[in-house]
């Protein structure tokens, strides 16, 4: 009996030692393809730099923004006939792969647009687009290789920054052009549309347009971009101005506001491969990118 109590008597645990939960060992997930399941992103240099977004925009002010490269999901988009239809098919792309917090592809100026879709279409298609262009000098005709990333660099080395010109003045202050009108000798400020601006433009447009009301294009643009004429600022007097100005003087405000929007140069060394000549050509953004 007294063997049979040893052998069933249960030894006493040392008190002093500290029992150590379980180790949990991570699971590693597995990727048989060799492939990053994280989708990369870039960062895109805006042509604007957001200088000509209105205080409450998320663009105001905004030099670059972030987007994550296509995918299969994107390609969805691009091949979607209603988006195509509707006109919305890179609006729709621009929404998809846009990270920054706050902004829509409807807030984008149209340069900025562009520089996002070059990010898109390099890192969905590929960096070179070919396209057919002619020689300037013996004429023949040949198909072009351009580099998307060259354009995009180029965007991010260049800063923009309204400026004085030989024709006007620009007022920082107002962010505002100061000139004289060639005809009528009014001195004028104007104004930068920015997106917002366009689209009431458009929307004024199609309503006019529903109710078979005439709308100049002109006279409308005038009315949005002149901020002041001899230093009146009253815009029932700025409208009913518009709505006078003679030709050149529309033209002279036209000329200003146009040549001072942000710009994106696509411009590109090519050879000719027939005559071996070498010239740069331009190489303008076309919807022809994403499906060639």
């Amino acid at each position: 009996m007294s063997r049979n109590r040893q052998r069933v008597q249960i030894p006493q645990q040392d008190t002093n030692t500290t029992q150590q939960p379980p180790q949990l060992v991570p699971q590693q997930e597995t990727n048989p393809f060799g492939l990053s399941f994280v989708v990369p992103t870039e960062i895109v240099k805006l042509p604007s730099c957001g200088k000509l977004y209105d205080e409450g925009s998320p663009l105001h002010g905004l030099e670059e923004v972030e987007v994550k490269s296509m995918t299969a999901a994107e390609e969805d988009i691009m091949i979607n006939d209603s988006f195509i239809q509707q006109g919305i098919v890179f609006d729709r792309l621009i929404d998809s792969i846009m990270i920054t917090p706050g902004v829509r592809a409807q807030d984008l100026m149209d340069c900025d647009k562009i520089a996002v879709l070059m990010s898109a279409r390099k890192t969905g298609y590929g960096d070179i687009i070919e396209l057919n262009t002619t020689c300037g000098n013996c004429g023949h005709q040949y198909d072009m290789h351009a580099s998307l990333s060259i354009m995009l660099e180029s965007i991010s080395k260049t800063t923009y920054q309204p400026s004085s010109g030989d024709e006007w003045q620009y007022l920082e202050d107002s962010n505002t052009f100061s000139f004289s009108l060639p005809t009528t000798g009014l001195d004028v400020n104007i104004r930068l549309l920015g997106p917002s601006d366009i689209d009431s433009l458009e929307v004024s447009k199609n309503q006019k347009e529903k109710l078979n009301l005439p709308f100049n294009e002109t006279i409308e643009f005038i009315r949005a971009v002149l901020v002041s004429a001899q230093g009146v600022t009253d815009r029932t007097s700025l409208n009913k101005l518009a709505e006078i100005l003679p030709a050149a003087d529309a033209r002279m405000i036209r000329k200003v506001h146009n040549t001072n929007l942000p710009k994106i140069s696509t411009t590109q060394k090519t050879t000719c491969l027939n005559c071996s000549h070498e010239e740069e050509k331009e190489v303008p953004f076309s919807l022809g990118w994403f499906w060639s």
